[in-house]
């Protein structure tokens, strides 16, 4: 018989080293596949979270876009600000009434936009036209693509333009001219402060565009109050809101001189002065308004 036992023991020990080998190629392989996990995920997630950190950018207050905004919100007819949003806390689309809408849409109206249909009113006036898509583009310039607004009433309003030397408008719907029939019926001048103080003083301070795309402008005011006395004198109280409730500071016995060297100054007052932010959001390639609040 043929003695097999060193033949077993040459095969076993043939056997040992292909075991380790595989053993050793197994660990390099859950290693490489682990680093191939690890920096894939890096890659994707990390990428995510570096995004989600750089959320604000400042602007510029010279920016274009900056200045033609503001003008919106800052816009009233006479040279006279609109104070609905130096008096509500917040205003959002539903908090305008029909006139508001076609107030702060109608600022960008021009006279080439009123066309001569050729007719006069009862009085001999010249009647204009200008078209509902018109008034409806400047309305959803103004309040994006969702305003909607009656056409139920009349419009009287002072352009900051004149037709035939008059101003004021009065716009009636006419559904067979497609648009709103204008009569310029007179002229009111711009009104001039002759105020010793104003009612209240503002300024842009900031502007921060979101990683949504929105804009958002932050304005600071502060409100006065002026208390006649004796002897050509009178008393300032300077609040922080519109309801005199928050009292910052009091200026006593002054003269008409006295302000004149002196004049408040609202950045004496800037770290202590309510905020008014305004949002303005993306549509398309235009930003419209969005809300407003203020905040002290």
């Amino acid at each position: 018989m043929d003695f097999k036992i060193g033949d077993d023991i040459e095969e076993n020990t043939q056997k040992k080293p292909n075991k380790k080998l595989s053993l050793v190629i197994i660990i390099i392989l859950s290693i490489i596949m682990g680093l191939t996990v690890f920096l894939v995920s890096n890659t994707i997630f990390g990428e995510k979270k570096r995004e989600d950190i750089i959320t604000d950018t400042k602007m510029d207050l010279e920016d274009e876009n900056v200045k033609i905004l503001y003008q919106y919100v800052k816009y009233g007819t006479r040279n006279t600000r609109n104070d609905k949003f130096i008096k509500e806390q917040n205003v959002k689309l539903e908090d305008f009434n029909n006139y508001e809408k076609f107030y702060y849409a109608l600022q960008f109206a021009e006279p080439e936009d009123f066309a001569n249909i050729g007719k006069v009113n009862e009085n001999g006036q010249k009647i204009y036209n200008i078209s509902s898509a018109k008034v409806k583009q400047y309305m959803q310039r103004f309040f994006g693509p969702e305003v909607t607004y009656s056409t139920n009433s009349k419009i009287t309003y002072p352009f900051n333009f004149k037709i035939n030397n008059l101003n004021v408008g009065v716009l009636t719907y006419a559904i067979e001219n497609e648009g709103f029939n204008t009569v310029f019926v007179s002229l009111e001048d711009d009104i001039i402060s002759n105020n010793i103080i104003e009612p209240y003083y503002t300024k842009l301070t900031n502007a921060t565009k979101k990683s949504d795309g929105s804009l958002e402008l932050n304005e600071k005011i502060i409100y006065t109050e002026l208390i006649n006395k004796e002897n050509n004198t009178f008393d300032i109280n300077i609040y922080k809101d519109y309801q005199h409730t928050i009292l910052l500071e009091s200026k006593l016995n002054l003269t008409e001189l006295d302000l004149k060297n002196n004049p408040i100054n609202i950045e004496d007052y800037q770290e202590k002065a309510a905020t008014i932010s305004y949002l303005f959001k993306l549509s398309s390639t235009n930003y419209y308004f969005d809300s407003s609040k203020i905040s002290n």
